[in-house]
């Protein structure tokens, strides 16, 4: 959903463009993009890819278990690709971190902030060579980060390219939107089951709170609640979204990258919650409490209800500008 959501812009602008305009996807990550440009002139298509499972504990291991997959699932992406280029002219190609959407006779870019993996050290040399053999293959990488801030840390400066770019932050959230009068928010997000068990931890929390707070759930078609103190929101608009983080003076969200995103393009703190077993975001909450100071815990602390105080401070980072520049100089390349 991550790479969803931070692509929105993109397509939005390639749709104000007047392009043609077509995106791969699958999924929840489809029926959500579907969703935001519905009646909008966009040609949609299911793209193969491995359907990553988590479990409630030894995630990592889980994952790991899964790459076999993953990897025959490049070489399924490579294919797919061919055939949607032959079928529909297709004359440019943006893929986020899609390793096989390519073409050798296409100009493509893979947007990407992973350029090194975060495995355990004794495979970091290996991993990095995996994304610079796959990276060649692209006309350049495009890091959706600030190139000043490096909101992404070393995942993005450990395994330099010549031909990557910082293009800044990315979010579909407007700039512009009226707060909401909610105090405190908790977006959950993720995969089951830690997204089901953030949000039972974070309704506990919130209803021991003396004042209205708002629970964003991350679970498209349910209806609104009012629970207590408790307004639940199962999937807000983008304008619902940005106005509610506008008017809060506590966030608490997941540590992944798109919702850092998101916290630097409106210059809000959070507190941080890693997914349990996700190295990534385990990295990033610890890179952005030792860069800007911002709280974070454990799934187990929010549990038990002990979550910190907002503390630090974010860079607030004009988003998108960068990178619908890029889009436009490539789609000017021939």
């Amino acid at each position: 959903m991550g790479h969803a959501t931070r692509t929105s812009p993109l397509i939005q602008h390639a749709i104000d463009r007047g392009w043609d305009v077509h995106v791969g996807t699958k999924g929840t990550a489809l029926a959500f993009l579907k969703s935001q440009f519905e009646g909008q002139p966009i040609t949609f298509h299911d793209k193969p890819g491995p359907d990553i499972t988590y479990s409630k504990r030894g995630t990592f291991f889980k994952i790991a278990g899964q790459m076999p997959g993953f990897l025959r699932s490049i070489q399924a992406e490579t294919d797919w690709t061919a055939t949607l280029v032959e079928r529909h002219d297709i004359t440019h190609i943006v893929s986020d971190n899609c390793y096989g959407v390519h073409h050798p006779e296409v100009p493509s870019v893979m947007m990407s902030h992973q350029l090194q993996l975060p495995v355990p050290p004794g495979l970091e040399v290996f991993a990095r060579a995996f994304v610079k053999k796959h990276a060649r293959k692209f006309h350049a990488i495009w890091i959706p980060d600030d190139e000043e801030a490096r909101l992404s840390g070393t995942l993005a400066t450990r395994n330099p390219m010549e031909h990557a770019r910082f293009i800044g932050v990315l979010t579909r959230l407007p700039m512009d939107a009226r707060p909401t009068k909610w105090k405190t928010v908790g977006m959950v997000s993720g995969p089951e089951p830690h997204r089901g068990l953030m949000e039972k931890a974070l309704f506990a929390w919130m209803k021991g709170l003396d004042e209205p707070a708002l629970l964003i759930a991350g679970r498209p078609g349910a209806e609104v609640q009012s629970v207590g103190n408790v307004t639940i929101w199962p999937d807000p608009t983008a304008n619902q979204l940005a106005g509610a983080l506008h008017g809060a003076d506590t966030v608490v969200c997941r540590s992944g990258y798109s919702s850092l995103l998101d916290l630097a393009a409106l210059g809000k703190r959070a507190v941080l919650i890693p997914t349990p077993g996700q190295p990534e975001q385990g990295y990033l909450a610890k890179h952005w409490h030792a860069e800007f100071g911002i709280a974070t815990c454990t799934q187990k602390q929010l549990e038990s209800g002990a979550l910190p105080e907002p503390s630090g401070s974010v860079p607030r980072l004009e988003p998108n500008r960068g990178a619908t520049q890029a889009l436009d100089e490539l789609i000017a390349t021939a």
